[in-house]
C-alpha cells in the first residue's frame, strides 16, 4: 500500500502477476515474496516486463485468463506451429469458459496444451518457437488454473461468470 496506494475500497488481493502478463500468477500467501529476479525465480515464475497486476477479490480471474489468452494470440505472428495454433486453440476454450460453455474437462484440455506450447512447462520455458512469445503464453494459462481451479470450476456449474 505504501507505494501503490493499496486496493480501491480495502479488498483482498486476489491475485497477482509479479511480471507481466506473460508471468506466472501468484496468491495472496506469495505477497511478501521480495520482488527481486532470483526470489520471484525461485517461485517458478518471473518480473519479465517490470509491470504488476493486481486482481482483488472481485475480479473475475477466468475472465482475466481469457483477456491475456487473447492478447497474446493477436500478438502471435503466426510463423511458429506451437504459437499460432497452440495461442488460437487456449483463446477460444477460454473464450468458451468464460461465456457459458466450458465444461469440467476444458480443464484438463487446457493444461494439455499449455504443455504442448510448452513442454514440461519448466522455467525459463523451453524455446519451441522462433520468439519466447510462444512458450511464455501457457505460463500464465497454466498457473491461473494451477492456482485459481475452483474459479475456473465455478465457471462451469454456473454456466458463465459468477460475478456478472
Amino acid at each position: 500500500p505504501a507505494l501503490g496506494g493499496g486496493i480501491i475500497g480495502d479488498k483482498k488481493i486476489k491475485a497477482f502477476i509479479p511480471g507481466g502478463v506473460s508471468a506466472p500468477w501468484f496468491t495472496p500467501e506469495q505477497l511478501d515474496i521480495p520482488l527481486g529476479q532470483d526470489e520471484v525465480a525461485e517461485q517458478a515464475s518471473m518480473l519479465g516486463s517490470g509491470s504488476i497486476v493486481v486482481l482483488d477479490e472481485d475480479s473475475c480471474v477466468v475472465r482475466a485468463a481469457w483477456r491475456i489468452t487473447k492478447f497474446f494470440s493477436r500478438e502471435s505472428c503466426g510463423q511458429c506451429t506451437p504459437c499460432r495454433e497452440g495461442s488460437g486453440w487456449l483463446e477460444r476454450i477460454m473464450y468458451r469458459m468464460e461465456h457459458g460453455g466450458g465444461r469440467r474437462e476444458d480443464l484438463d484440455l487446457l493444461l494439455d496444451l499449455c504443455d504442448n506450447i510448452a513442454p514440461g512447462l519448466s522455467w525459463p520455458p523451453q524455446q519451441t518457437t522462433i520468439c519466447v512469445l510462444g512458450p511464455s503464453i501457457p505460463s500464465s494459462i497454466h498457473s491461473a488454473i494451477t492456482n485459481f481451479r475452483d474459479d475456473f470450476i465455478a465457471h462451469v456449474e454456473h454456466n458463465g461468470c459468477p460475478h456478472d
